[in-house]
């Protein structure tokens, strides 16, 4: 979209040539919540001086991938990190999207609208004072973390308008370089004194710690654990960004093992009293998923598969009986052989 920059004062739009010859292509941007941590992802959709939303370009799309890192980890391995990392895989809404991109191009089909946080519904927030952005304090499960708690900085990375020297912006000469930086941990955040400021901001959380807005995994909507898109180091850099990695912070299992520990989420035996509830819980969101084209019937066996595996590992009670069968709508054929679609986006604003 075309907008304001108050720092350059210029106004202008990535489009701007394209729109004048007709020529502009159609685009999705997909990414994670570790967008927004460290590479200032909010100004995507908000205005540059940070002080409203923008409206999408009719050429493209943003899909937030809720609290997701930057691509997939391992939940069995922290690396360099406090935390274990996080496993979450957007591969199938990816898969999903990508059709919607075909559909958009060859049929003038319009694909989901974006989702992401908004400043205007306060889903995107500042990362301080962590009482505001909404994550918990929750019982570190390592004793090396430095504190009874999982560490939470508000560390974010800044977007600066930089002095590469005179006339480099419209050059792309820089006769100042490095540029000017006052590296003074850690008032290297949103310090003014290393040149103007882009505002940027972070997805606010649930009272779980995982995202409010974007496109909710099913293991968000019915969730096991906290996942962030951020993380932090441990050892020699302790507190330092672990970067492209996010955490996975289970729920205690029993209320039992909340109680031990003082973890404020409930436990995931309280959430899921029997087998056969979160079953319904877990197909509703797949469904859902499905609905919003988001994620594609062929992909819907080996999601739930994958979830009710999850499921079963992390506390929820077996099955009293027969396992209940799993019916999803939205992907029984209709008249004439068709699966069903929503061809309007059920959350269009």
């Amino acid at each position: 979209m075309t907008t304001h920059d108050p720092i350059t004062r210029k106004t202008d739009s990535r489009y701007k040539s394209c729109e004048r010859t007709d020529t502009c292509p159609l685009g999705m941007e997909i990414y994670s919540a570790n967008e927004y941590w460290v590479k200032a992802a909010s100004l995507l959709h908000t205005t540059p001086d940070g002080t409203r939303d923008l409206p999408d370009s009719k050429f493209t799309r943003n899909y937030f991938m809720s609290s997701m890192r930057h691509g997939t980890g391992n939940a069995a391995n922290r690396g360099l990190c406090q935390q274990f990392d996080n496993p979450l895989n957007s591969a199938p809404v990816q898969r999903a999207l990508l059709i919607a991109l075909d559909e958009w191009a060859t049929e003038d089909r319009n694909p989901p609208r974006s989702r992401v946080p908004k400043l205007r519904d306060g889903t995107l927030v500042p990362p301080l004072p962590q009482s505001g952005m909404g994550f918990p304090n929750i019982p570190s499960p390592f004793a090396d973390t430095g504190g009874p708690f999982v560490t939470y900085t508000g560390l974010k990375t800044t977007r600066y308008h930089f002095d590469y020297g005179l006339n480099f912006y419209e050059t792309g000469i820089a006769t100042i370089n490095p540029p000017v930086f006052p590296f003074m941990t850690p008032s290297y955040q949103d310090n003014p004194a290393n040149g103007p400021i882009y505002p940027s901001f972070i997805p606010k959380t649930d009272g779980d710690g995982n995202d409010i807005a974007g496109v909710r995994l099913p293991d968000v909507t019915v969730p096991l654990a906290t996942y962030t898109g951020w993380a932090l180091r441990r050892g020699a850099q302790a507190n330092d960004g672990c970067e492209a990695a996010g955490q996975f912070i289970p729920f205690p299992p029993t209320g039992a093992a909340r109680i031990a520990t003082g973890d404020p989420r409930p436990a995931v035996a309280d959430r899921y009293p029997t087998f056969e509830g979160y079953q319904g819980k877990v197909v509703n969101a797949i469904n859902d998923m499905v609905k919003d084209r988001l994620l594609l019937c062929e992909d819907v066996p080996a999601e739930l598969t994958r979830l009710i595996a999850a499921g079963t590992a992390r506390g929820v009670p077996a099955a009293t009986g027969p396992l209940p069968v799993a019916r999803f709508p939205a992907c029984e054929p209709r008249k004439g052989g068709h699966h069903h679609r929503d061809d309007k986006d059920r959350d269009d604003d």
